[in-house]
């Protein structure tokens, strides 16, 4: 049952969703002006409200069916909605209204652990939609929101005892959390997706010609579960890394993610064009052994310069398409697509094929520029995550930069490994 690996952090992070942060606001100064006991009463009517929305599902799941690609679409949908859809609604100042007892009966007085506990703040509807239909899915809604609601109330019990200044801390954080729970959703795909009937279904269509009208949305498809794969999701520390390191605000943080993502477009252009001109080989192109060497001694360098052990700054605006993105983002993002074809081999390989098939140059470069964007979809989200965190990482520079270049230096150790597997 994949989805309990999901449901801790789906029920943590939808605790700091802005309007169920706002909730606990409220009742943590009830707690702290003296009233206790009411953390037990609105634990017991948050239980009795979960298991509510799961009998509910649970006599609905007698007659509704849930296929894995009904559930792909569904929770892309809800991704999208977070991170698009509450940053929209804050830019033109629209909230939709909670549902509550008080709201529900304006004229009775509730006590706090009630009213509060048994609310329905708009931010949680997504959640409690997507919950609803993984216990369609998986036919145990009462196991599903249970889950939900143990690891969304940990937080409540200890909320009201925490510090005034992790308190503002945290506040920092709040507006970027549906970012970033989308973000997670769209990475929890790969859960649902069963890469090897993937992987066979590609190889299929290459044994005979497409139309070019399928293999247009096929080739995007392709590109974006080849950054969902499981081999390919531990390399997405080094993305969020060139990101941040260096980059203080968010004009900087979108430049330095374009000069990435721009990096994918063209080594994927030119894979399509000179394979289908016949003027390299796939052996040819995937000398893998010298990208991660070049991979590891890029990811050197920048570690011991995030970690303060080398300094210099890395900046030639020529060699960059975007003038005040650093050079680094560009160069990594070329290497980084060679570097992954051991861990993607089957979807970037039939991607070839099938872009190879179209006999035509031009088109083989186009189709391969579509799949790169499919790829780079995951790198622009984590982009706009990245920029909404500018605020906090100006203030925690130091120690961000700190963090990155550790990482920098696990995967330069990594990359290097892999080199000497290939040369020796």
């Amino acid at each position: 049952m994949k989805a309990v690996y999901i449901i801790p952090f789906l029920g943590a992070l939808s605790f700091f969703t802005p309007c169920m942060w706002n909730l606990n606001l409220i009742f943590r100064a009830y707690v702290k002006a003296g009233n206790i006991k009411q953390i037990s009463i609105f634990l017991l009517s948050r239980f009795i409200l979960f298991n509510l929305f799961a009998f509910i599902f649970f006599m609905l799941s007698k007659h509704i069916n849930i296929s894995a690609n009904m559930l792909i679409i569904a929770q892309l949908v809800i991704a999208l909605i977070l991170i698009l859809g509450f940053p929209l609604m804050k830019r033109i100042g629209f909230a939709p209204f909670d549902i509550s007892p008080q709201f529900l009966f304006p004229n009775k007085r509730f006590s706090p652990g009630i009213s509060l506990g048994l609310s329905i703040p708009y931010c949680a509807i997504p959640f409690i939609i997507l919950f609803g239909i993984y216990s369609l899915y998986f036919k145990n809604p009462f196991t599903i929101f249970n889950l939900y609601f143990i690891f969304v109330s940990l937080p409540t019990l200890i909320f009201p005892f925490i510090s005034d200044k992790i308190l503002k801390t945290l506040t920092n954080m709040i507006p970027i959390i549906p970012a970033i729970t989308g973000f997670l959703l769209i990475i929890s795909l790969s859960f649902f997706v069963n890469f090897e009937d993937l992987h066979l279904y590609t190889v299929s269509l290459t044994q005979e010609k497409q139309p070019v009208l399928f293999l247009i949305p096929l080739m995007f498809i392709l590109g974006f579960f080849t950054s969902l794969g499981p081999s390919a999701l531990p390399f997405l520390p080094i993305v969020f890394g060139i990101l941040i390191s260096k980059r203080k605000n968010k004009k900087d943080i979108f430049l330095s993610v374009s000069g990435f993502a721009l990096a994918f477009l063209i080594t994927h252009a030119f894979v399509g064009l000179v394979i289908s001109l016949g003027l390299l080989t796939l052996s040819d192109i995937f000398k893998t052994s010298i990208f991660n060497l070049l991979l590891s001694f890029i990811l050197l360098i920048m570690a011991l310069n995030l970690l303060n052990i080398v300094h210099f700054s890395f900046e030639i605006s020529k060699l960059n398409p975007f003038s005040r993105a650093t050079t680094s983002s560009f160069l990594l993002g070329f290497v980084y697509t060679f570097s992954l074809c051991p861990s993607c081999t089957s979807l970037f390989l039939g991607s070839i094929f099938l872009s190879v098939s179209t006999e035509n140059a031009f088109l083989s470069s186009i189709l391969l520029s579509i799949y790169a964007v499919g790829r780079a979809v995951p790198i622009f989200l984590s982009g706009v995550i990245v920029s909404g965190l500018s605020e906090f990482l100006k203030k925690s520079y130091t120690h961000v930069n700190k963090f990155i270049g550790i990482i920098f230096l696990i995967f330069s150790a990594y990359f290097f490994k892999r080199f000497l597997e290939v040369v020796v």
